[in-house]
């Protein structure tokens, strides 16, 4: 019971550090990749006049779904490298 309980607070840590770390890198290539492809500024603020609605709502439909795809990485990877611990074998 101790090392089950040891082991979930483990892949709390462990997808809690993942997931920070991969909404940072996702965050910065979507505003990267947004910028080179538009030739502007990600919009941030959806109240924002300078930017048309059109802008606003993509990227608010990319920002989601490059949120939920880093999600799912983070996740699985968390899941992984947590079970590969509690196994013993790191590597």
């Amino acid at each position: 019971m101790a090392d089950e309980n040891k082991e979930a607070l483990l892949e709390k840590v462990i997808l809690l550090a993942a997931s920070a770390g991969t909404a940072w890198v996702a965050q910065r290539a979507l505003a990267f990749a947004w910028k080179r492809t538009t030739g502007k500024d990600a919009p941030r603020n959806a109240l924002d006049t300078d930017a048309p609605n059109s802008s606003i709502i993509i990227f608010a439909a990319v920002t989601g779904a490059v949120a939920a795809a880093a999600k799912i990485l983070a996740d699985r990877g968390a899941r992984r490298v947590t079970r590969r611990i509690s196994a013993g074998r790191l590597r």
